[in-house]
């Protein structure tokens, strides 16, 4: 003697259905617009190659510029942090060989809870071979 299961409201069913919905499209959307693997690609690992041992203002090369900045920002109670270097392809451009090279770096401010993100920008351009800077800091520690 088993009762009858009750029907299921409409709201509980679209609210299922919408949450497999989002559940799909956030996996596509994180497929379709992460950052390339620069060592899957061999022209963006060739960017990234280009912007970190271009020359810079103060030092030999754009990375050694910015670890000393890390270094010169470090203190005994805290530490500065830096973002992976990300490749995307620069898809307004229509070229095949230009890409965008990302990093930022996230520094003490003057106040302890406070801290000052800097976000380095560059378009790179494989033939001819061209660093152009986008963003400030980017400007700043390029010659």
């Amino acid at each position: 003697m088993n009762p009858e299961p009750r029907p299921r409201s409409p709201f509980l069913v679209w609210l299922e259905w919408g949450a497999v919905v989002l559940l799909v499209g956030g996996v596509a959307g994180y497929i379709l617009w992460k950052p390339l693997d620069p060592m899957g690609d061999p022209r963006a690992a060739q960017a990234l190659a280009l912007v970190q041992t271009h020359p810079a203002r103060s030092a030999p090369s754009i990375r050694q510029a910015i670890d000393d900045v890390m270094k010169a920002n470090r203190t005994a109670d805290r530490v500065p942090s830096i973002s992976d270097w990300s490749v995307r392809p620069d898809a307004p451009a229509g070229e095949r060989d230009s890409y965008h090279v990302r990093l930022v770096v996230r520094l003490p401010g003057d106040q302890k809870h406070r801290w000052i993100e800097w976000e380095y920008l560059w378009r790179v351009r494989l033939s001819p071979p061209a660093v152009v800077p986008l963003s400030r800091p980017a400007v700043e520690v390029m010659p």
